[in-house]
């Protein structure tokens, strides 16, 4: 097995065999999280550096977003950068790596902001990801353990880095096609599981109400107090199937959205009175901030409030022990240049199990034991009639935990003040 410590002995022969090794390994890898380590893990190699952050380009956001977070800069919400960022714009002009020591002159025309960032995790080099011309992302390196950074050193890991960047590109573009399908499958499962569902609850339904009149007119002729109370409660158990039916006619027959001008971020600040002291009583934090204001959109206030007090009241339940759910709003460029808004709601919770995400939208899946599991299935057919999306990413059985949904609204249903 090669070892990267002979790497700059033989510098020629060295290079090129540590590019064919990595071109290699790049080449089998397609799963974006596999690559990941993968690089994190060869540049610990050849540098041994302590601490790699890799920073890579979202096209919904048009942010760079830290893409290997570590368990003690989870609560660094700042760290990460928007296109406008002067360390941005300086490496997509240059394509060069930064070397903080040596560009001095660069570092002061940084932002406070951006100065902080550096200093606090102590980077000594940023190197720039570019594919096809563009800034793909960069990497922030350093400091050494064995002392500074040799020349030849960064023009290695230059060129170790240039060709992951292409191997990210496509790693990210494979995991695209895979969600794609992913959304295409689900919709078919879920058109498939509606027109099931329409037909079993007219067939319920029809009995059902013979059932509740039958109870109504034998509890009139009652004297009996405590018969007439298990009466009332054989009514309100019929009640709670008749709502369980009406959630399955919703879903597989969505009721068309009555569109009007809405503010955004009143409508949350609305459903958050509603669950305020639900949350209250469950010792969990909210915290609503957004980055759009205002934020008027043309779109049903009754179905959005619905998916938002669901999502929330998930949340909630989600942390028995308390918590923190973060609410946020921000516009976005999708992949098709068309703008979008972005609500992510993040908690701390227990999080979603890998396994059970798939099955997370199906009707009548729920992890909680007093669940219908219709809640998430109807607040997903209410935002697809919204021509949006709405998708779920989670972290369970490890720290740090948690789950975040986040849906995506056509901005061009915007509404101009």
């Amino acid at each position: 097995m090669f070892k990267w410590s002979k790497l700059f002995k033989k510098p020629d022969d060295s290079y090129r065999q540590a590019l064919t090794e990595f071109s290699r390994s790049l080449t089998l890898i397609v799963d974006f999280d596999q690559l990941l380590e993968n690089l994190e893990g060869k540049l610990r190699e050849i540098a041994d550096i302590p601490r790699v952050y890799i920073f890579l380009k979202d096209p919904e956001t048009n942010r760079f977003d830290l893409a290997n977070p570590h368990d003690d800069d989870q609560s660094d919400t700042r760290f990460n950068f928007s296109a406008d960022d002067r360390l941005i714009q300086w490496l997509t002009v240059n394509e060069m790596p930064l070397v903080v020591e040596n560009y001095s002159g660069v570092i002061s025309f940084l932002s406070e902001r951006e100065r902080e960032l550096i200093i606090k995790h102590q980077t000594q080099i940023i190197i720039p990801l570019i594919v096809m011309n563009h800034l793909s992302g960069m990497v922030f390196l350093g400091p050494k353990s064995t002392g500074p950074f040799a020349k030849g050193e960064i023009e290695l890991l230059v060129t170790l880095l240039g060709q992951s960047a292409l191997a990210f590109e496509n790693a990210l573009l494979y995991r695209e096609q895979k969600q794609r399908l992913r959304k295409m499958f689900r919709s078919d499962r879920l058109a498939t599981i509606g027109q099931i569902a329409a037909g079993a609850a007219h067939e319920i339904r029809n009995p059902l109400t013979s059932i509740r009149s039958t109870i109504q007119y034998l509890k009139k002729k009652d004297p009996d107090n405590e018969r007439r109370e298990m009466m009332d409660e054989l009514i309100s158990e019929v009640d709670r199937i008749d709502e369980i039916i009406k959630g399955l006619l919703s879903f597989s027959k969505p009721i068309k959205p009555q569109k009007e001008r809405l503010d955004l971020t009143d409508l949350i600040c609305k459903t958050l009175k509603l669950t305020g002291s639900t949350a209250r009583n469950n010792k969990v934090k909210i915290d609503f901030t957004t980055s759009v204001t205002p934020c008027f959109l043309n779109a049903d206030p009754q179905q959005l409030r619905q998916v938002f007090m669901n999502i929330i009241l998930n949340s909630v339940q989600a942390m028995p022990s308390g918590g923190t759910l973060s609410i946020h709003i921000e516009s976005i460029t999708g992949q098709d240049r068309n703008e979008w808004v972005r609500i992510d709601f993040t908690d701390n919770g227990m999080g979603i199990p890998e396994t059970q995400l798939e099955k997370i939208f199906d009707p009548f899946f729920t992890t909680k034991n007093d669940g219908t599991g219709l809640g998430l299935s109807i607040s997903y057919g209410i935002i697809r009639q919204h021509n949006g999306d709405i998708e779920v990413q989670s972290i369970s059985g490890k720290a740090p935990s948690g789950t975040s949904i986040i849906i995506t609204l056509p901005a061009n249903e915007r509404i101009s003040q």
